[in-house]
């Protein structure tokens, strides 16, 4: 089965910069870049990603007294994104979006930050502030480039400013402490005069929401003397302000509130990190792990299907979440390099009990690598575990539980020849045993291309080859 899927972009980046002293840097930096995407999982392509951003970087060293250094910098970024149904594709006559249709959107984002050092003999502080504000426009229309007659209409605006602080004190016996805090003043606007595809009018109209959002952590670092280790543990707690596709995308909010807008609160995460790295002379390994708890996850549940794909309603609950990850690298020589990782998430819905949505299953991975002279050849075997811990049709802004999923295993294989020094040719066969398997987060394929009303995950392409050629200058 042909799944449609492509994508091609590009990317210009430039900076010029002027160094009067060897303490100061002024330097200003441009960046420009558009593509486009098809989609097997969606009733549109993105035909257009174009994004213009400008920073000016102020940077000064070299004080005398405690101060060591001040950073400055401001911005402006622009993205202007287009969805349509018919450049990528031709609209289908029996499908639930029949005609032509496009959806732009774009959003200017300016700002600015502020951030200090000062050292002391056993003390270390960085501190500053920032700021932003963006507004966000929207137009759609039925038609071939219909949508470019359209005026656009801001349907949002936002605000954040917030001050920070980071302290650090090392220890005589080989350990730091760092504490860090953060305060927010985050504010949203809905400027959108009606909502909907029927055009009701919008309760919550030139409402302002403003939220102050604290955030803090303390953590250990230590290296014990004459041991190849380090390791650290850490308690933090952050305040996230909904974003704007969780504020005005879904169809409805909490029970209690007219919309998303209105009911949706920020999310509220307090969490344990623990972690340890081991170096030896031929051996490097890891393990990190965490636990935590979610005030206010912001929970999205979908229903049906409309012209633009499911309907959702976003609420809020409370989740407990924990995981790990660890990973080991031998080297017995100068040629080969054997490897092994294992990763593992776990997620509960504290106020029903079910999974907590879209928590990828245990994956393992194993490798192995071999380089002599200007050869190299290397494989990578990975497993992946069936998911049955599901909230079926609940998720979050960007995807959701289609149902349990199957466990696989692939096989790839690569080798590459150093043409030059600054020139490598590698070449490799991805899913070599061309295995049919879907990962587990994944989406739907779309009805316009043959798949069916029930929701099916996406195959992930069979056996693939490929061949690159990398340069370095």
């Amino acid at each position: 089965h042909v799944v449609p899927s492509s994508w091609n972009k590009w990317n210009v980046d430039t900076a010029i910069g002027w160094t009067p002293n060897e303490e100061t840097r002024l330097e200003l930096s441009a960046g420009s870049g558009d593509g486009e995407a098809r989609y097997a999982a969606r009733g549109m392509d993105g035909s257009k990603f174009r994004r213009d951003s400008y920073v000016l970087l102020f940077g000064k060293s070299g004080f005398s007294g405690p101060l060591q250094s001040l950073q400055a910098n401001i911005f402006s970024n622009h993205a202007d994104h287009v969805m349509d149904n018919y450049t990528l594709r031709e609209p289908n006559p029996t499908g639930p979006m029949p005609m032509p249709t496009a959806a732009n959107v774009d959003r200017r984002t300016l700002g600015g930050r502020v951030a200090l050092d000062w050292a002391w003999s056993q003390w270390e502080l960085s501190a500053g502030m920032d700021s932003q504000h963006s507004r966000h426009r929207r137009r759609s229309a039925m038609g071939r480039d219909a949508y470019l007659l359209e005026p656009r209409m801001k349907d949002a605006a936002f605000a954040n400013h917030g001050v920070f602080a980071e302290l650090s004190h090392p220890l005589a016996s080989d350990g730091k402490w760092i504490a860090g805090a953060r305060v927010d003043r985050a504010q949203a606007t809905d400027k959108r005069a009606i909502i909907g595809m029927a055009g009701m009018p919008n309760p919550s109209s030139g409402m302002t929401r403003r939220e102050t959002l604290q955030s803090g952590f303390l953590r250990f670092e230590g290296s014990p003397a004459g041991m190849p280790l380090d390791w650290y543990a850490g308690l933090g707690h952050v305040q996230r302000m909904p974003d704007y596709w969780e504020l005005f995308s879904p169809g409805l909010g909490p029970s209690s509130a007219p919309n998303a807008f209105v009911g949706i609160k920020p999310e509220r995460t307090t969490q344990f990190d623990i972690g340890a790295q081991f170096h030896g002379e031929r051996t490097h390994a890891w393990l990190s792990a965490y636990v935590g708890r979610i005030e206010d996850f912001i929970l999205f549940t979908y229903t049906g299907g409309g012209m633009m794909g499911p309907m959702s309603a976003a609420t809020n609950v409370d989740a407990r979440i924990h995981g790990a990850e660890s990973g080991i690298e031998f080297r017995p020589d100068g040629r080969w390099m054997f490897g092994a990782t294992l990763a593992h998430a776990w997620g509960e819905n504290r106020d029903s009990g079910a999974a907590l949505p879209q928590m990828p299953p245990l994956d393992a991975r194993l490798s192995a690598n071999f380089n002599i002279r200007r050869w190299s050849f290397g494989l990578l075997f990975r497993a992946v575990a069936a998911q049955e811990r599901i909230a079926q049709n609940q998720g979050n802004v960007t995807g959701r539980d289609l149902g349990p999923s199957a466990g696989f295993a692939t096989l790839a294989l690569n080798g590459g020849y150093r043409l030059h020094r600054d020139a490598l040719l590698t070449a490799g066969i991805d899913n070599a045993f061309d295995r049919s398997y879907s990962e587990h987060l994944n989406l739907a394929g779309n009805a316009d291309f043959g798949f069916p009303a029930d929701p099916l995950r996406i195959n992930e392409p069979g056996r693939m080859l490929w061949v690159r050629l990398g340069l370095t200058y």
